[in-house]
């Protein structure tokens, strides 16, 4: 299970990455796209800003929820990220990069203050059957983070 420093270091390192990729990137760059649904960089930078926001929430209602229900039942996932994403299209990169630091912050500050029995309980949402609740939060929020801002500047390197 993932413990609350490995969570903690983690979202530190998103925070940090994407950061920085805010300040390296040019215009340029953030128009290229890199998503293999179509999305530019400055997409994928807001829906990494996105799911900060949501986090908070989407972990309480997982763990609140009966034991062995599955949580995703019914999620579109395509439409909640494209929703997300959307709300964000008129931001700048400074707006999206500070969005990270911030709402990131305050999943820290969650992670740091939520009870050892919450984060150990088993979820299951997506195809993850009774997972405990820190490890999808490793694998859905901080890896998967850290996915796409690694797949941004994979598309600058590429290009």
């Amino acid at each position: 299970m993932a413990t609350k420093d490995d969570l903690n270091r983690g979202l530190t390192l998103l925070i940090q990455e994407g950061r920085r990729i805010g300040d390296v990137l040019t215009e340029e760059q953030w128009a290229k796209t890199v998503d293999h649904d179509g999305w530019k960089n400055k997409e994928v930078l807001a829906h990494v800003s996105a799911i900060g926001t949501i986090v908070v929430p989407m972990m309480s209602a997982w763990t609140n929820a009966p034991s062995g229900a599955d949580v995703g039942q019914g999620l579109d996932i395509d439409a909640l990220n494209e929703q997300l994403v959307a709300a964000r299209r008129g931001k700048t990169i400074a707006e999206l990069a500070e969005e990270i630091v911030t709402t990131y912050t305050g999943v820290i500050e969650f992670v740091n203050n939520a009870p050892d029995e919450t984060l150990a309980k088993p979820v299951t949402i997506l195809g993850y059957k009774d997972v405990p609740a820190s490890d999808l939060m490793m694998r859905m929020v901080v890896l998967h983070g850290l996915s796409h801002v690694y797949s941004a500047y994979s598309a600058v390197m590429m290009s």
